[in-house]
Protein backbone atom coordinates (compact mmCIF):
# COMPACT_ATOMS: atom_id res chain seq x y z
CA UNK A 1 0.00 0.00 0.00
CA UNK A 2 1.20 3.02 -0.81
CA UNK A 3 2.66 5.28 1.85
CA UNK A 4 0.26 8.14 0.96
CA UNK A 5 -2.86 6.15 1.12
CA UNK A 6 -5.21 9.14 0.86
CA UNK A 7 -7.97 9.64 -1.44
CA UNK A 8 -6.62 12.88 -3.27
CA UNK A 9 -3.26 10.71 -3.70
CA UNK A 10 -5.39 7.35 -5.01
CA UNK A 11 -7.35 10.14 -8.16
CA UNK A 12 -3.88 11.98 -8.75
CA UNK A 13 -2.54 8.38 -9.49
CA UNK A 14 -5.68 7.49 -11.13
CA UNK A 15 -5.64 10.58 -13.57
CA UNK A 16 -2.06 9.72 -13.83
CA UNK A 17 -2.47 6.09 -14.84
CA UNK A 18 -5.56 6.85 -17.20
CA UNK A 19 -3.67 9.72 -19.02
CA UNK A 20 -6.18 12.07 -18.51
CA UNK A 21 -6.34 15.60 -17.94
CA UNK A 22 -7.98 17.51 -14.17
CA UNK A 23 -10.89 19.21 -16.64
CA UNK A 24 -11.41 15.57 -18.38
CA UNK A 25 -12.18 13.86 -14.87
CA UNK A 26 -14.13 16.96 -14.23
CA UNK A 27 -16.30 16.17 -17.13
CA UNK A 28 -16.61 12.36 -16.47
CA UNK A 29 -17.39 12.71 -12.72
CA UNK A 30 -19.75 15.85 -13.09
CA UNK A 31 -17.14 17.94 -10.28
CA UNK A 32 -16.57 21.16 -11.42
CA UNK A 33 -13.19 21.40 -12.53
CA UNK A 34 -11.93 24.19 -9.54
CA UNK A 35 -13.97 21.78 -7.08
CA UNK A 36 -11.69 18.87 -8.89
CA UNK A 37 -8.33 20.78 -8.44
CA UNK A 38 -8.80 21.96 -4.83
CA UNK A 39 -9.68 17.98 -3.46
CA UNK A 40 -6.40 17.01 -5.69
CA UNK A 41 -4.27 19.66 -4.10
CA UNK A 42 -5.38 18.97 -0.93
CA UNK A 43 -7.19 22.71 -0.31
CA UNK A 44 -10.62 21.25 -0.14
CA UNK A 45 -12.42 18.74 1.85
CA UNK A 46 -14.49 16.06 0.01
CA UNK A 47 -17.87 16.11 0.69
CA UNK A 48 -19.51 12.92 0.58
CA UNK A 49 -21.27 13.37 -2.59
CA UNK A 50 -18.45 14.24 -4.92
CA UNK A 51 -16.90 11.41 -3.03
CA UNK A 52 -19.54 9.15 -4.50
CA UNK A 53 -18.93 11.08 -8.14
CA UNK A 54 -15.53 10.34 -8.32
CA UNK A 55 -15.55 6.71 -7.14
CA UNK A 56 -18.49 6.29 -10.10
CA UNK A 57 -15.77 7.99 -12.07
CA UNK A 58 -13.40 5.78 -11.22
CA UNK A 59 -15.43 2.47 -12.01
CA UNK A 60 -15.19 1.64 -8.08
CA UNK A 61 -17.87 -0.03 -6.05
CA UNK A 62 -20.10 1.87 -3.84
CA UNK A 63 -18.76 2.74 -0.89
CA UNK A 64 -14.84 1.98 -1.58
CA UNK A 65 -13.28 4.84 -0.42
CA UNK A 66 -15.43 5.02 2.84
CA UNK A 67 -12.97 3.57 5.57
CA UNK A 68 -10.45 5.53 3.69
CA UNK A 69 -12.97 8.50 4.12
CA UNK A 70 -13.54 8.30 8.05
CA UNK A 71 -9.92 7.98 9.01
CA UNK A 72 -9.24 11.61 6.70
CA UNK A 73 -11.97 12.90 8.59
CA UNK A 74 -10.38 12.96 11.92
CA UNK A 75 -6.59 13.16 10.91
CA UNK A 76 -7.48 16.22 9.52
CA UNK A 77 -9.53 17.25 12.38
CA UNK A 78 -12.57 18.00 10.12
CA UNK A 79 -15.73 17.17 12.49
CA UNK A 80 -18.03 18.98 10.94
CA UNK A 81 -21.25 17.54 10.89
CA UNK A 82 -22.27 18.72 7.18
CA UNK A 83 -20.04 16.38 5.92
CA UNK A 84 -20.22 13.69 8.84
CA UNK A 85 -24.08 13.63 8.86
CA UNK A 86 -24.75 12.50 5.23
CA UNK A 87 -21.90 10.49 5.17
CA UNK A 88 -23.65 8.61 8.26
CA UNK A 89 -26.91 8.40 6.43
CA UNK A 90 -25.00 7.32 2.87
CA UNK A 91 -23.20 4.50 5.01
CA UNK A 92 -26.63 3.03 6.29
CA UNK A 93 -27.67 2.86 2.58
CA UNK A 94 -24.75 0.87 1.49
CA UNK A 95 -25.17 -1.27 4.86
CA UNK A 96 -21.51 0.02 5.38
CA UNK A 97 -22.19 -0.24 9.15
CA UNK A 98 -18.70 -0.58 10.32
CA UNK A 99 -17.70 2.58 8.79
CA UNK A 100 -20.64 4.06 11.38
CA UNK A 101 -19.65 2.38 13.93
CA UNK A 102 -15.90 3.67 13.20
CA UNK A 103 -17.06 7.10 13.00
CA UNK A 104 -19.72 7.52 15.69
CA UNK A 105 -16.54 6.03 18.07
CA UNK A 106 -14.20 8.94 17.25
CA UNK A 107 -16.78 11.52 17.33
CA UNK A 108 -18.24 10.57 20.98
CA UNK A 109 -15.19 12.06 22.11
CA UNK A 110 -16.95 15.06 21.71
CA UNK A 111 -20.34 14.66 23.24
CA UNK A 112 -21.87 17.96 21.81
CA UNK A 113 -22.10 15.26 18.59
CA UNK A 114 -25.05 12.98 20.82
CA UNK A 115 -28.27 15.10 20.07
CA UNK A 116 -27.16 15.51 16.50
CA UNK A 117 -26.21 11.21 16.37
CA UNK A 118 -30.10 10.93 18.24
CA UNK A 119 -31.54 12.74 15.57
CA UNK A 120 -29.46 10.60 12.83
CA UNK A 121 -30.38 7.55 14.81
CA UNK A 122 -34.30 8.51 15.27
CA UNK A 123 -34.62 9.21 11.03
CA UNK A 124 -32.85 5.71 10.26
CA UNK A 125 -35.45 4.26 12.49
CA UNK A 126 -38.21 5.70 11.32
CA UNK A 127 -36.54 4.50 7.38
CA UNK A 128 -37.01 0.86 9.19
CA UNK A 129 -33.18 1.00 8.77
CA UNK A 130 -32.54 -0.43 12.48
CA UNK A 131 -29.42 -2.53 12.29
CA UNK A 132 -27.55 1.27 11.61
CA UNK A 133 -29.78 2.88 14.19
CA UNK A 134 -28.98 0.06 16.83
CA UNK A 135 -25.30 1.40 16.25
CA UNK A 136 -25.91 4.55 16.74
CA UNK A 137 -28.53 4.10 19.79
CA UNK A 138 -26.17 2.05 21.32
CA UNK A 139 -22.90 4.77 21.42
CA UNK A 140 -25.35 7.54 22.70
CA UNK A 141 -26.73 5.90 25.28
CA UNK A 142 -22.65 4.94 26.39
CA UNK A 143 -21.97 8.43 26.28
CA UNK A 144 -24.93 9.66 28.33
CA UNK A 145 -23.87 11.76 31.17
CA UNK A 146 -27.42 12.20 33.04
CA UNK A 147 -28.39 8.60 33.72
CA UNK A 148 -32.04 9.54 34.46
CA UNK A 149 -31.97 11.93 31.04
CA UNK A 150 -35.62 11.05 28.84
CA UNK A 151 -33.18 10.40 25.72
CA UNK A 152 -31.01 8.27 27.51
CA UNK A 153 -34.74 6.52 28.15
CA UNK A 154 -35.40 6.61 24.96
CA UNK A 155 -32.24 5.61 23.53
CA UNK A 156 -33.13 2.05 25.50
CA UNK A 157 -36.28 1.71 24.44
CA UNK A 158 -35.07 1.97 20.74
CA UNK A 159 -31.78 -0.73 21.14
CA UNK A 160 -34.80 -2.57 23.08
CA UNK A 161 -36.95 -2.80 19.41
CA UNK A 162 -34.46 -3.05 17.50
CA UNK A 163 -32.56 -5.81 19.00
CA UNK A 164 -35.43 -8.46 18.93
CA UNK A 165 -35.20 -11.17 16.99
CA UNK A 166 -36.65 -15.17 17.10
CA UNK A 167 -34.67 -16.11 19.93
CA UNK A 168 -36.61 -16.40 23.13
CA UNK A 169 -33.66 -16.06 25.18
CA UNK A 170 -32.23 -13.11 23.56
CA UNK A 171 -35.80 -11.50 23.65
CA UNK A 172 -35.66 -12.23 27.35
CA UNK A 173 -32.32 -10.38 28.39
CA UNK A 174 -33.40 -7.71 26.03
CA UNK A 175 -36.49 -7.13 28.13
CA UNK A 176 -34.84 -7.37 31.45
CA UNK A 177 -32.06 -4.98 30.13
CA UNK A 178 -34.89 -1.99 29.49
CA UNK A 179 -37.82 -2.73 32.53
CA UNK A 180 -35.67 -0.42 34.56
CA UNK A 181 -35.97 2.55 32.15
CA UNK A 182 -39.63 2.29 31.21
CA UNK A 183 -40.13 4.51 33.35
CA UNK A 184 -37.94 7.52 32.12
CA UNK A 185 -39.65 7.77 29.72
CA UNK A 186 -42.10 10.29 28.36
CA UNK A 187 -46.27 8.88 29.64
CA UNK A 188 -46.84 9.19 25.77
CA UNK A 189 -43.79 7.05 24.59
CA UNK A 190 -44.36 4.91 27.84
CA UNK A 191 -47.41 3.58 26.58
CA UNK A 192 -46.06 2.31 23.33
CA UNK A 193 -43.27 0.79 25.45
CA UNK A 194 -45.51 -0.74 27.79
CA UNK A 195 -47.23 -2.27 25.15
CA UNK A 196 -44.02 -3.63 23.47
CA UNK A 197 -43.03 -4.93 26.91
CA UNK A 198 -46.72 -6.89 27.57
CA UNK A 199 -46.57 -8.42 24.17
CA UNK A 200 -42.85 -9.85 24.37
CA UNK A 201 -43.30 -11.64 28.05
CA UNK A 202 -46.44 -12.74 26.27
CA UNK A 203 -44.54 -14.54 24.19
CA UNK A 204 -42.43 -15.69 26.34
CA UNK A 205 -45.26 -17.20 29.14
CA UNK A 206 -44.36 -14.80 31.96
CA UNK A 207 -47.76 -14.25 32.43
CA UNK A 208 -47.12 -11.59 35.77
CA UNK A 209 -44.89 -9.79 34.08
CA UNK A 210 -47.14 -9.25 31.37
CA UNK A 211 -50.35 -8.54 33.84
CA UNK A 212 -47.78 -6.02 35.97
CA UNK A 213 -47.06 -4.03 31.74
CA UNK A 214 -50.58 -4.11 30.92
CA UNK A 215 -51.98 -3.32 33.75
CA UNK A 216 -49.47 -0.27 34.14
CA UNK A 217 -50.49 0.59 30.46
CA UNK A 218 -54.24 0.91 31.49
CA UNK A 219 -53.43 2.96 34.51
CA UNK A 220 -51.47 5.71 32.62
CA UNK A 221 -53.60 5.73 29.72
CA UNK A 222 -56.47 6.37 31.78
CA UNK A 223 -54.75 8.68 33.71
CA UNK A 224 -54.10 10.71 30.87
CA UNK A 225 -57.63 10.27 29.18
CA UNK A 226 -58.97 11.79 31.82
CA UNK A 227 -56.40 14.50 32.45
CA UNK A 228 -57.54 15.25 28.23
CA UNK A 229 -61.15 15.40 28.89
CA UNK A 230 -62.31 15.86 32.32
CA UNK A 231 -59.22 17.85 33.90
CA UNK A 232 -58.03 20.34 31.88
CA UNK A 233 -54.69 22.17 32.24
CA UNK A 234 -54.41 25.40 32.33
CA UNK A 235 -52.21 25.68 29.48
CA UNK A 236 -54.37 23.62 27.53
CA UNK A 237 -51.54 20.97 26.29
CA UNK A 238 -52.20 17.64 26.78
CA UNK A 239 -49.94 14.73 25.59
CA UNK A 240 -50.91 12.61 23.05
CA UNK A 241 -49.39 9.07 22.01
CA UNK A 242 -48.97 7.82 18.47
CA UNK A 243 -52.68 6.06 18.74
CA UNK A 244 -55.87 7.35 20.22
CA UNK A 245 -55.39 7.42 23.74
CA UNK A 246 -58.39 5.45 24.72
CA UNK A 247 -57.47 2.29 22.40
CA UNK A 248 -54.46 1.87 24.85
CA UNK A 249 -57.26 1.30 27.79
CA UNK A 250 -58.93 -1.22 25.09
CA UNK A 251 -55.26 -2.77 24.55
CA UNK A 252 -54.75 -3.23 28.13
CA UNK A 253 -57.98 -4.64 29.05
CA UNK A 254 -57.50 -7.10 25.40
CA UNK A 255 -54.15 -8.09 26.75
CA UNK A 256 -55.75 -9.00 30.39
CA UNK A 257 -58.05 -10.84 29.41
CA UNK A 258 -56.20 -12.98 26.87
CA UNK A 259 -53.27 -13.34 29.96
CA UNK A 260 -56.50 -14.59 32.47
CA UNK A 261 -57.30 -17.09 29.76
CA UNK A 262 -53.62 -18.37 29.65
CA UNK A 263 -53.63 -18.91 33.23
CA UNK A 264 -57.36 -20.68 32.70
CA UNK A 265 -59.10 -18.17 34.48
CA UNK A 266 -62.09 -17.74 31.57
CA UNK A 267 -64.63 -15.97 33.81
CA UNK A 268 -62.12 -12.88 34.64
CA UNK A 269 -61.05 -13.17 30.63
CA UNK A 270 -65.23 -13.05 29.95
CA UNK A 271 -65.04 -9.96 32.75
CA UNK A 272 -61.99 -8.18 30.57
CA UNK A 273 -64.06 -8.67 27.10
CA UNK A 274 -67.13 -6.81 28.67
CA UNK A 275 -65.25 -3.85 29.32
CA UNK A 276 -63.39 -3.69 26.17
CA UNK A 277 -66.81 -4.45 24.43
CA UNK A 278 -68.45 -1.47 26.68
CA UNK A 279 -67.34 1.84 24.91
CA UNK A 280 -69.66 4.10 25.82
CA UNK A 281 -67.43 6.13 27.80
CA UNK A 282 -65.40 6.98 24.52
CA UNK A 283 -65.84 10.60 23.42
CA UNK A 284 -64.04 10.82 20.29
CA UNK A 285 -66.17 9.96 16.83
CA UNK A 286 -63.37 11.05 14.41
CA UNK A 287 -62.92 7.87 11.33
CA UNK A 288 -60.11 6.57 13.05
CA UNK A 289 -61.36 6.67 16.66
CA UNK A 290 -64.60 4.51 14.80
CA UNK A 291 -62.29 2.27 13.00
CA UNK A 292 -60.08 1.44 16.11
CA UNK A 293 -63.66 1.09 18.30
CA UNK A 294 -65.13 -1.09 15.55
CA UNK A 295 -61.68 -3.28 15.74
CA UNK A 296 -62.24 -4.06 19.38
CA UNK A 297 -66.08 -4.63 19.31
CA UNK A 298 -64.75 -7.50 16.57
CA UNK A 299 -62.19 -8.67 19.28
CA UNK A 300 -64.75 -8.88 21.90
CA UNK A 301 -67.26 -10.77 19.88
CA UNK A 302 -64.10 -13.55 18.79
CA UNK A 303 -63.23 -13.78 22.52
CA UNK A 304 -66.71 -13.92 23.67
CA UNK A 305 -67.12 -17.17 21.83
CA UNK A 306 -63.29 -18.08 22.32
CA UNK A 307 -63.72 -18.30 26.18
CA UNK A 308 -66.85 -19.89 26.61
CA UNK A 309 -65.70 -22.77 24.55
CA UNK A 310 -62.36 -22.48 26.66
CA UNK A 311 -65.13 -23.56 29.45
CA UNK A 312 -66.51 -26.28 27.85
CA UNK A 313 -69.63 -24.95 25.96
CA UNK A 314 -69.23 -26.74 22.95
CA UNK A 315 -72.70 -25.97 21.78
CA UNK A 316 -71.64 -23.21 20.32
CA UNK A 317 -68.46 -23.95 18.45
CA UNK A 318 -70.19 -24.60 14.57
CA UNK A 319 -71.36 -21.11 15.02
CA UNK A 320 -68.04 -19.91 16.35
CA UNK A 321 -66.29 -21.29 13.52
CA UNK A 322 -68.63 -19.97 11.03
CA UNK A 323 -68.04 -16.53 12.14
CA UNK A 324 -64.07 -16.84 12.11
CA UNK A 325 -64.01 -18.59 8.57
CA UNK A 326 -64.74 -15.19 6.86
CA UNK A 327 -61.91 -13.40 9.31
CA UNK A 328 -58.70 -15.15 7.56
CA UNK A 329 -56.58 -12.82 10.49
CA UNK A 330 -58.76 -14.82 12.93
CA UNK A 331 -58.68 -18.24 12.33
CA UNK A 332 -55.28 -19.79 13.18
CA UNK A 333 -55.51 -18.02 17.07
CA UNK A 334 -59.31 -19.55 17.08
CA UNK A 335 -57.62 -22.74 15.89
CA UNK A 336 -55.08 -22.46 19.08
CA UNK A 337 -57.66 -22.39 21.31
CA UNK A 338 -60.23 -25.19 20.24
CA UNK A 339 -57.11 -27.70 19.68
CA UNK A 340 -56.80 -27.01 23.51
CA UNK A 341 -60.21 -27.35 24.83
CA UNK A 342 -60.84 -30.53 22.26
CA UNK A 343 -57.79 -31.89 24.40
CA UNK A 344 -59.28 -30.86 28.05
CA UNK A 345 -63.24 -31.65 27.29
CA UNK A 346 -61.93 -34.50 24.68
CA UNK A 347 -64.44 -33.79 22.16
CA UNK A 348 -63.88 -34.10 18.16
CA UNK A 349 -62.50 -31.88 15.74
CA UNK A 350 -61.49 -33.10 12.89
CA UNK A 351 -63.60 -31.82 10.20
CA UNK A 352 -62.23 -28.13 11.44
CA UNK A 353 -58.50 -29.03 11.17
CA UNK A 354 -59.65 -30.77 7.84
CA UNK A 355 -61.30 -27.68 7.01
CA UNK A 356 -58.58 -25.22 7.98
CA UNK A 357 -55.75 -27.44 6.76
CA UNK A 358 -54.47 -25.36 3.98
CA UNK A 359 -53.96 -22.34 6.56
CA UNK A 360 -52.02 -24.22 8.66
CA UNK A 361 -50.02 -25.14 5.90
CA UNK A 362 -49.39 -21.96 4.87
CA UNK A 363 -48.33 -20.76 8.48
CA UNK A 364 -45.30 -23.09 8.26
CA UNK A 365 -43.85 -21.85 5.22
CA UNK A 366 -43.82 -18.44 6.56
CA UNK A 367 -43.52 -16.27 9.27
CA UNK A 368 -45.45 -13.14 10.10
CA UNK A 369 -48.22 -11.17 12.09
CA UNK A 370 -51.46 -12.38 12.47
CA UNK A 371 -53.85 -10.24 13.23
CA UNK A 372 -53.42 -8.87 16.75
CA UNK A 373 -50.41 -10.95 17.14
CA UNK A 374 -46.84 -10.01 16.95
CA UNK A 375 -43.84 -12.19 15.21
CA UNK A 376 -42.71 -13.35 18.41
CA UNK A 377 -45.92 -14.31 20.47
CA UNK A 378 -47.22 -16.08 16.70
CA UNK A 379 -43.70 -17.99 16.59
CA UNK A 380 -43.89 -19.04 19.83
CA UNK A 381 -47.60 -20.09 19.75
CA UNK A 382 -47.96 -21.44 16.28
CA UNK A 383 -45.04 -24.26 17.83
CA UNK A 384 -46.70 -24.55 21.07
CA UNK A 385 -50.18 -25.25 18.85
CA UNK A 386 -48.50 -27.78 16.42
CA UNK A 387 -47.59 -29.76 19.34
CA UNK A 388 -51.19 -29.38 20.50
CA UNK A 389 -52.58 -30.76 17.47
CA UNK A 390 -50.25 -33.58 17.24
CA UNK A 391 -51.54 -34.76 20.62
CA UNK A 392 -54.86 -34.53 19.51
CA UNK A 393 -53.90 -36.84 16.92
CA UNK A 394 -52.18 -39.18 19.42
CA UNK A 395 -54.92 -39.15 21.60
CA UNK A 396 -56.93 -40.23 18.89
CA UNK A 397 -54.25 -43.18 17.87
CA UNK A 398 -53.72 -41.25 14.87
CA UNK A 399 -49.86 -41.75 15.39
CA UNK A 400 -48.58 -40.89 11.89
CA UNK A 401 -50.43 -37.99 11.76
CA UNK A 402 -49.59 -37.46 15.54
CA UNK A 403 -45.80 -37.20 14.87
CA UNK A 404 -45.46 -35.09 11.56
CA UNK A 405 -47.11 -32.09 13.75
CA UNK A 406 -45.24 -32.95 16.93
CA UNK A 407 -41.95 -33.06 14.34
CA UNK A 408 -42.75 -30.22 12.52
CA UNK A 409 -43.32 -27.89 16.28
CA UNK A 410 -40.21 -29.22 17.28
CA UNK A 411 -38.12 -27.61 13.68
CA UNK A 412 -39.90 -24.65 14.81
CA UNK A 413 -38.83 -24.24 18.44
CA UNK A 414 -35.31 -25.06 17.69
CA UNK A 415 -35.38 -22.11 15.40
CA UNK A 416 -37.23 -19.50 18.07
CA UNK A 417 -34.76 -20.93 21.15
CA UNK A 418 -38.04 -22.70 22.60
CA UNK A 419 -36.30 -24.77 24.80
CA UNK A 420 -39.48 -25.79 26.76
CA UNK A 421 -41.63 -27.05 23.92
CA UNK A 422 -38.60 -28.99 22.43
CA UNK A 423 -38.59 -30.59 25.24
CA UNK A 424 -42.48 -31.46 25.39
CA UNK A 425 -41.60 -32.42 21.56
CA UNK A 426 -39.24 -35.17 22.77
CA UNK A 427 -40.67 -36.21 25.37
CA UNK A 428 -43.82 -37.00 23.47
CA UNK A 429 -41.67 -38.92 20.46
CA UNK A 430 -40.06 -40.81 22.85
CA UNK A 431 -43.33 -41.94 24.21
CA UNK A 432 -44.49 -43.29 20.91
CA UNK A 433 -40.75 -44.49 19.56
CA UNK A 434 -41.94 -47.84 19.35
CA UNK A 435 -44.85 -46.90 17.15
CA UNK A 436 -42.94 -45.16 14.89
CA UNK A 437 -41.25 -46.49 11.84
CA UNK A 438 -38.22 -46.36 10.05
CA UNK A 439 -38.20 -43.63 7.90
CA UNK A 440 -40.15 -41.25 10.99
CA UNK A 441 -37.31 -41.88 13.57
CA UNK A 442 -34.37 -41.06 10.85
CA UNK A 443 -36.60 -37.89 10.19
CA UNK A 444 -36.57 -37.26 14.11
CA UNK A 445 -32.67 -38.46 14.36
CA UNK A 446 -31.76 -35.68 11.65
CA UNK A 447 -33.71 -33.12 13.44
CA UNK A 448 -31.77 -34.34 16.68
CA UNK A 449 -28.43 -34.48 15.27
CA UNK A 450 -28.94 -30.78 14.67
CA UNK A 451 -30.39 -29.76 18.01
CA UNK A 452 -27.01 -31.55 19.00
CA UNK A 453 -24.80 -29.69 16.81
CA UNK A 454 -21.95 -28.27 18.90
CA UNK A 455 -21.74 -24.91 17.58
CA UNK A 456 -25.71 -24.88 18.83
CA UNK A 457 -26.56 -24.05 21.98
CA UNK A 458 -30.21 -24.12 21.91
CA UNK A 459 -31.09 -27.23 24.55
CA UNK A 460 -28.25 -27.25 26.83
CA UNK A 461 -28.98 -30.48 28.05
CA UNK A 462 -32.74 -29.85 28.85
CA UNK A 463 -33.58 -32.65 26.76
CA UNK A 464 -31.02 -35.46 27.53
CA UNK A 465 -32.29 -35.85 30.69
CA UNK A 466 -35.65 -37.15 28.55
Amino acid sequence: MPADKTISAELRRYIKKENISISSFADKSGINSGTLSRIINGNQSISVSNLDLITRAMKLEEGYFYTLYADECFIQSSLDWRRLGPFIMRCAELGKLECIDQVIGMMMDNLSYSSLLFDSAETLYQDENKEAALIIYKTVAESEKYQHAERLALCQYRIFTCSLNKDQENNLECAVQFESYVSRLSEAEQLDALKDLTNIFLSLRKWNKARYYAQEMGRISRNLYEQKNYRKKRNGKHIEPKKPLFGYILYSDLLLGAISAENGDYQEALYYVSCYEDQSWIIETDELAELTKDQFREWAIGNGYLYRIMTGNTTILDEYVEYISSRKDEILRALFKIVQAANCYHFDIDKYLERFEDIISDQLELSGTIGSYTVHIMDDRFANFLTDVGLYYLNKDNIKKGFKYILESLVISFKINNTANMVRCCSMIENIRRKLDNSDLQKYAAIMKEVYNPDEEKISGAIIHH
